[in-house]
C-alpha cells in the first residue's frame, strides 16, 4: 500500500479507509464494455427494485449477455437477483453514477468532481489528512484556500510533494512534459510495468493529491474507450492558457532595428549629460535648444527633445542634480555615480527609493521640488507589478510586444488577481486589461525597463519587440 512523505505534511494514508474495495470498483469500471454501459445506465434509470423481465424488455441485447452483466454487477454488490426481481443498493448505486461521469462526452474532472472524490472519504479522515481546521465551517473551500486558490500556492504545493514511490514521480513528470498535459494509461502501464492494482492505487493518491485525475475518451471505430490521466480540469486550463500564450522568439531571419545598441544606453546617457554639465551651463528655460545641444552628445537621432527631457527629469528625479534659477548643478551625489560602471549605475537607478516611472508625454519638464518630494505610491506598486511580466520570456531572445501582452497576468486590483474562484463554475481567473492597462505595461517593458537597463526596445516589421538583457536575466530569474 502506498503512502505519501511531503514536505508540507499531508497524512494521506489509503489504509485510512476502505481503499481496497475502492480500487476494485475502478478496476471494474475501467474495463466496463459497451454492452454494460449500456445496461449500467438503465439500471441507473430504474427504481431500486424493478422486474427482470422490463430490463429484458427494454434493452436491445442478448438474454445471456444481460445475464452474464448482472452476474457480474451481483458480484461487485450494486444489485443482486431473486425470483426475476433485480434490488439495486442505493449506496453502491451513488458509487457507480458518480464515477461513471467519467465517461460522459462533456464530463470535465473539475473541482466539483474533485468535491465528490473527497465525499467518498469519512470526513473526519480529510481534517487530518489535509490538516485544515476541524472547525472549519465548509472543509472543501478550507482545501481550496490552502492548496489550490492561486497557480503561485498549488504550484509550491506541487513542487514540494515528496513522493516514496520513483514511480509516482516519474509519472508526474511525464504527464506535465507533455504537450497537452494528457497521457495514455495504457503508455505509462507499459513504461512502468505496473498491473492494473497498482496503477489504480498510484491514481487513487494522485487525485487525493490533486495531482491527476482519470478521463475517457470514446473510440468510436473500435466501439470503446481510452484511458487517459490529465490534471484536474481547472488547473489544465491554465497550463493550456499559458502554452497557448508562450510567447516564442522572433525568427533571426527576421531583420530587428535596436532602439539602441547598448544596453545600458540610458543610464550612460545620463552620465554624459552630467559630465557635460559639470563642464558648461545647462539651462532648462529653453528646452529645444537644450536639446538640440544633447543630441549629437548622445548620439541621438533629430526630434528627440521628449527623449532629452527624459533624461533630465531622471537626473532631477534622483538627485543627481538641482535647479539653481532654471540651471542643472551636479550635487554631491553625482560624483559617486560617475565613479559607478553602466551595471552598478543600472542598480543605483533601480534601488533608488526616489525613482519611479514618469510618463514623457507631457510638454514641460515636471521635476519634483526635492525638499518635498513624495512617491506616488499607487503608481509604484503599479509598475512592480508590471515589471513582473518579463519573467516568462527572461530567455533573452527577442519577442513581439503584441504576442507579449496575451500571456501577461499581473495584477493592478484585486479583481485582476489569478484565483480559482467560482463563477458559474469554478476556474483560475485570467486578468483582463482594458486598454490603458495595456498602455502602461507597454509603457513600464518598453519605457521604463529600458532606463533600467533590464531591456532593449526594438522595431520588427513596423512591429515594436524587445528583449531582455543579461542584466535583466540577472534580476528576474527566478
Amino acid at each position: 500500500m502506498l503512502e505519501l512523505g511531503s514536505i508540507r505534511k499531508n497524512k494521506i494514508n489509503l489504509a485510512d479507509y476502505n481503499f481496497e474495495q475502492d480500487i476494485q470498483y475502478r478496476m471494474l469500471i475501467a474495463d466496463f464494455s459497451s454492452v454494460e454501459h449500456q445496461i449500467l445506465q438503465e439500471i441507473f434509470f430504474s427504481p431500486l427494485k424493478f422486474p427482470l423481465k422490463k430490463l429484458m424488455r427494454d434493452l436491445d441485447c442478448e438474454e445471456k449477455e444481460i445475464h452474464e452483466v448482472l452476474e457480474k454487477l451481483s458480484k461487485a454488490r450494486l444489485l443482486f437477483v431473486q425470483n426475476d426481481i433485480v434490488t439495486v443498493d442505493k449506496e453502491v448505486r451513488k458509487y457507480f453514477e458518480f464515477h461513471m461521469k467519467r465517461f460522459e462526452p462533456e464530463f470535465k474532472p473539475d473541482m466539483e468532481f474533485l468535491q465528490g472524490i473527497l465525499r467518498k472519504v469519512p470526513i473526519h479522515l480529510l481534517t487530518s489528512w489535509y490538516a485544515i481546521p476541524r472547525t472549519s465551517n465548509n472543509i472543501f473551500d478550507s482545501i481550496i484556500e490552502k492548496y489550490l486558490l492561486t497557480p503561485h500556492i498549488f504550484q509550491r504545493y506541487l513542487e514540494d510533494l515528496s513522493f516514496t514511490d520513483p514511480k509516482i514521480r516519474s509519472i508526474i513528470q511525464d504527464l506535465f512534459q507533455t504537450d497537452d498535459f494528457k497521457i495514455s494509461s495504457n503508455d505509462l502501464i507499459i513504461k512502468y510495468n505496473l498491473d492494473r492494482y497498482a496503477f489504480e492505487e498510484i491514481m487513487l493518491l494522485l487525485e487525493f493529491h490533486f495531482v491527476a485525475c482519470l478521463t475517457y475518451v470514446r473510440n468510436e471505430e473500435h466501439d470503446s474507450w481510452e484511458e487517459f490521466v490529465t490534471p484536474f480540469y481547472e488547473w489544465h486550463q491554465y497550463l493550456l492558457f499559458l502554452r497557448d500564450t508562450k510567447c516564442l522568439p522572433i525568427p533571426s531571419s527576421k531583420k530587428i532595428i535596436r532602439k539602441r545598441e547598448n544596453d545600458f544606453a540610458f543610464v550612460e546617457d545620463l552620465s554624459k549629460i552630467l559630465t557635460l554639465a559639470k563642464k558648461e551651463p545647462l539651462f532648462l528655460n529653453d528646452l529645444p535648444s537644450l536639446s538640440k545641444q544633447l543630441t549629437p552628445l548622445l548620439q541621438l537621432e533629430s526630434n528627440s527633445e521628449s527623449y532629452c527631457k527624459q533624461c533630465i527629469e531622471k537626473i532631477l528625479l534622483i538627485q543627481l542634480v538641482r535647479l539653481e534659477e532654471n540651471r542643472l548643478i551636479l550635487t554631491n551625489t553625482s560624483t559617486e555615480w560617475l565613479n559607478m560602471n553602466s551595471q552598478n549605475q543600472a542598480l543605483y537607478l533601480y534601488r533608488h527609493p526616489l525613482n519611479q516611472f514618469l510618463d514623457t508625454e507631457g510638454n514641460s519638464i515636471r521635476y519634483p521640488n526635492n525638499a518635498f518630494f513624495t512617491k506616488d505610491i499607487e503608481i509604484d506598486r503599479k509598475t512592480r507589478e508590471a515589471e513582473k511580466s518579463i519573467k516568462r520570456v527572461v530567455h533573452g531572445d527577442w519577442v513581439f510586444f503584441d504576442e507579449f501582452i496575451k500571456g501577461v497576468t499581473v495584477a493592478f486590483n484585486e479583481s485582476q488577481e489569478i484565483k480559482l474562484r467560482r463563477v458559474g463554475h469554478w476556474k483560475y481567473t485570467i486578468p483582463h486589461f482594458e486598454k490603458e492597462d495595456e498602455a502602461f505595461i507597454q509603457k513600464i517593458v518598453l519605457q521604463w525597463l529600458f532606463e533600467l537597463g533590464i531591456v532593449v526596445p526594438g522595431i520588427c516589421e513596423e512591429r515594436a519587440c524587445f528583449c531582455v538583457t543579461s542584466f535583466g536575466r540577472f534580476l528576474f530569474e527566478e
